[in-house]
């Protein structure tokens, strides 16, 4: 099996997508940003959001693996969304306990692991949750918070 990999921008609105390899051998991903909805810095419990990353590939493809950036902050145990100078911690999580960091599999993240996607059009299609969190009682300004996470795909 040959492996490739595929990389994209996931962010609060959305994906561009960079392919390598070649088109009979990619992958194909469409992804829906973690949208949090109005933080409210006085709440006591924390602020929680999912998106979806969803991939198409070669019928043979049994599995891909999904590592995520640490974004901005250059941190898995904060990253952190900007609005302007202001910044707001969250987090990115693979399972809705969020408790497991989804990151590249360094300083105790783990990636996922898709297989036995089903065949649908040709593609062997797989999709996962993504599970965010921002903590509470952050002392931060009114704005819009964006981060961009670089999405590594190895099928």
């Amino acid at each position: 099996m040959r492996r490739t990999e595929s990389r994209w921008l996931l962010a609060a609105a959305m994906a561009a997508v960079l392919i390598v390899g070649t088109p009979a051998d990619a992958c194909t991903v469409s992804a829906t940003g973690v949208m949090f909805g109005a933080y409210d810095p006085r709440a006591t419990g924390p602020d929680d959001g999912t998106g979806a990353i969803d991939i198409a590939c070669h019928p043979s493809d049994q599995s891909v693996n999904i590592a995520l950036s640490t974004g901005s902050s250059g941190s898995f145990s904060a990253r952190r969304m900007s609005s302007g100078a202001a910044q707001l911690d969250y987090n990115l999580y693979t399972g809705t306990s969020r408790t497991v960091v989804w990151g590249d599999g360094s300083g105790g993240t783990s990636t996922v692991t898709l297989t036995e996607g089903n065949v649908s059009g040709g593609r062997r299609r797989f999709s996962a949750d993504i599970f965010g969190r921002i903590p509470a009682l952050q002392n931060v300004p009114a704005g819009s918070y964006v981060d961009t996470i670089v999405v590594t795909v190895t099928f």
